[in-house]
């Protein structure tokens, strides 16, 4: 039977089951579904090697989510079935009963499998692997009547497991090869761990493996390879897992350690998608790939790869958490320590209070932490996930009590659009420049992108480029003694001739047939001489590279969205950044990619909602520059004044505040603070440290803003944000640098 589905999720685990929901829940309105190669619905699998085996009565699974509501999203479900091959060229997927089924957009999900030794008598019964809910119910039943076990691996897993056999009743005895937790790279770590089993009850033997496996009808015992026999009844190998990829041989699908994708979890062809275990991601934090197999990775790559199978290219860069917990021990473990060349450690072991920061040239690339305070921990993923360098702060890391949340993550410049009030925006960049506030994001509109463009394309430099550019946009007009008659002068100007480094007009324009004739004009100027202006300043195939990040929004003139544009995910041009200025009716749409877009500030001249929605607002130090002040005394007088004032209530800086949910979300973190503190003491400590407590109940580091305002003078002329004068554009200059420095010293 043939059938066909407009996306289809391969493995039925956390990561698929996240992104059904995702993908109905952002928007999807074609036909869903889950593939899934066991025959339960996707549950949770870090209970497996826990309270699963531990509990008196052996727990349902942790559902991902009910059945009512895979109903509830229309998500069709097919549990129970292998998926044998998938064809990109055909767009199908076959299933191991020979069915063939068709799709649009595929996701493969499909996790990883236990790596398996290949040992004499590794095949006894009594020699188990944990990976599944079934592998947990087959454990949980041989340890019902088992007196000694032996679990080889001395990873998060086989940890978590002997942790779990010790406290119902077994002997247990973990080899390991090396040493606890290795990876860690900390000795000290890892024989506080082993001391701590030894306390317990386990026997930890490192530095041996086993050898072989050895019984009759079943494992009775395992010699090493250092030539111990050590006596059990049952063994639990957690040696690590491989990546479950052999269904797509031939397939085209590049794998390399897992599905290679990219930033945005697609793999080497195109509509087919990876997330979770599987996939083997670059991770732009710190640029390479990786595979991480953990829960929280597939939570957020199960989302992610959703929003990206819809087109909204959203690129995966979270900071990867592991959690584990056994005994009354739980750490947390983030980012990745292999990039990492210097370790500072705060607290200690002995008090259960102990984080270790591990730094690449005075940036944080990863954190150890064990019994620290969440909200520590949370601040130190957005520093990993931001490469925030800490050297004026790396000498108090050690100090327990030096709180994190003051240092910022990131300093963040709003530019908004305003024509040639955008030369106020350059004198504010000198002064900040001067005062050392250099950005790592810039987020502009209109002639804020031209702005922030020239700062992205010239970060050591930016003050400079942009006095040279606007020096080359001024132009020359008559000087006359009466200030207001000069300016209403230098608009006529302008109005009837242009600015010729950035836009002419039409009328000036050889009119040679009826596509050129007035009743045809979509706007009264053409600015393609802004393309040659910008690209002077900026070299748009290296802003990707830029330690700078720029964001510039334009408007989609068909469907009327706002669309950002952002120089880490897209390869921006100098057409991005005037279609962010391409304000009508003065200027024409400028089309990319076949979409045709407006100035972006016909939605919002200030896009630091844009910023947060990207980047988040914990931590941030925010600067923006605001060109249109929102009170006015008096009254306008004609209609030219009625209209500048319209503009300048349009086009003023506004902070969307949800005054409602913030207060629906501090009433829940309080519901649950009750709530965890009604718990005991040790499992109300191992709740605050799991990675989604954290991430929902750590307080946020403060977003500060600094408001830099143009001075608004009652005189002005109506049309003052096109007087691209030389006189007008030094005072702009001048009047920013001046408002700066202001607001600095406050």
């Amino acid at each position: 039977m043939t059938k066909h589905f407009d996306f289809i999720v391969v493995g039925g685990g956390l990561a698929g089951a996240t992104a059904v929901e995702t993908l109905r829940t952002e928007g999807a309105e074609g036909s869903i579904l889950l593939l899934g190669a066991e025959s339960h619905l996707p549950y949770h699998r870090p209970p497996l090697s826990k309270i699963a085996l531990t509990a008196e009565q052996a727990p349902p699974p942790r559902q991902v989510l009910s059945k009512a509501r895979y109903g509830e999203l229309a998500v069709e479900l097919l549990l129970g079935t292998p998926v044998s091959a998938i064809d990109p060229g055909r767009k199908s997927v076959r299933t191991k009963p020979g069915a063939e089924i068709h799709y649009e957009q595929l996701l493969v999900a499909t996790g990883a499998s236990p790596k398996r030794l290949s040992l004499p008598g590794a095949a006894l019964p009594g020699v188990f692997y944990l990976r599944s809910l079934d592998d947990a119910e087959a454990i949980r039943a041989r340890a019902r009547d088992a007196r000694r076990a032996v679990v080889v691996g001395g990873s998060f897993i086989g940890l978590e497991v002997a942790a779990s056999l010790r406290q119902i009743g077994l002997e247990v005895t973990l080899l390991e090869r090396s040493e606890l937790l290795g990876k860690l790279h900390m000795p000290g770590v890892s024989v506080f761990l082993q001391r701590g089993f030894d306390q317990h009850g386990v026997d930890i033997i490192v530095g041996d493996s086993p050898a072989a496996f050895h019984g009759e009808t079943a494992v009775e015992a395992v010699r090493t390879q250092g030539g111990r026999t050590i006596s059990c009844d049952m063994v639990v190998i957690g040696v690590g897992v491989n990546p479950e990829t052999g269904f797509l041989q031939g397939s085209g699908i590049a794998v390399d350690n897992g599905i290679v994708v990219d930033r945005f979890l697609q793999s080497s062809q195109p509509g087919v998608f990876a997330a979770g275990d599987v996939a083997n991601f670059f991770d732009p934090i710190f640029s390479r790939q990786r595979r991480v197999e953990h829960w929280d990775n597939a939570i957020r790559q199960g989302r992610t790869a959703a929003r990206n199978m819809l087109g909204q290219r959203v690129p995966y860069d979270e900071v990867t958490y592991f959690y584990s917990e056994m005994f009354d021990l739980s750490f947390n473990m983030l980012g990745h320590i292999d990039a990492s060349d210097e370790r500072i450690e705060r607290g200690s072991l002995q008090s259960k209070s102990f984080a270790t920061f591990y730094l690449q040239g005075d940036v944080p690339r990863a954190l150890f932490s064990f019994g620290r305070p969440t909200e520590e921990t949370k601040v130190t993923e957005l520093l990993i996930k931001h490469r925030v360098n800490l050297k004026s702060s790396k000498a108090r890391l050690s100090d327990p009590d030096y709180t994190l949340s003051h240092i910022p993550n990131q300093t963040i410049y709003i530019l908004q659009g305003g024509g040639a009030f955008g030369g106020f925006e350059c004198g504010a960049v000198r002064a900040l420049q001067e005062s050392g506030v250099r950005p790592d994001v810039v987020a502009g509109v209109s002639i804020g992108a031209f702005n922030g463009a020239i700062i992205a394309g010239n970060p050591d430099r930016a003050a400079e480029a942009l006095t040279a550019f606007w020096n080359d946009l001024a132009i020359a007009t008559p000087f006359i003694a009466d200030e207001n008659l000069r300016r209403d002068l230098a608009c006529g100007q302008i109005a009837l001739f242009g600015v010729p480094q950035f836009f002419t007009p039409r009328w000036f324009q050889p009119m040679l047939g009826p596509e050129q004739w007035p009743h045809r004009w979509a706007s009264l100027y053409d600015n393609a001489p802004a393309v040659k202006l910008l690209e002077k300043y900026v070299d748009f195939g290296k802003l990707r590279s830029s330690p700078v990040r720029l964001m510039v929004s334009a408007v989609d003139v068909q469907t009327s969205e706002l669309v950002v544009f952002d120089s880490y995910v897209d390869d921006l041009t100098s057409a991005h950044i005037i279609a962010s200025g391409s304000l009508p009716p003065g200027f024409p749409w400028t089309t990319i990619d076949g979409r045709h877009y407006w100035d972006g500030g016909i939605v919002s001249n200030s896009p630091l909602d844009l910023v947060v929605q990207r980047c988040g607002s914990a931590g941030k130090r925010v600067f923006i520059i605001d060109l249109f002040p929102g009170k006015r005394n008096a009254m306008p007088a004609n209609l030219a004044e009625t209209m500048a004032r319209q503009s300048e209530i349009l086009y003023s800086e506004r902070i969307h505040n949800d005054l409602r949910t913030r207060t629906l979300v501090r009433d829940f973190r309080r519901l649950v603070d009750e709530i965890v503190a009604d718990l005991p003491a040790t499992a109300a400590e191992r709740i605050r440290h799991r990675p989604r407590f954290i991430a929902m109940m750590g307080e946020d580091a403060p977003m500060t803003i600094t408001r830099i305002v143009r001075e608004n003078s009652e005189d002005e002329p109506s049309s003052r944000d096109y007087d691209f004068s030389r006189q007008t554009i030094d005072q702009l200059i001048e009047s920013g640098y001046r408002m700066t420095r202001k607001a600095l010293q406050r």
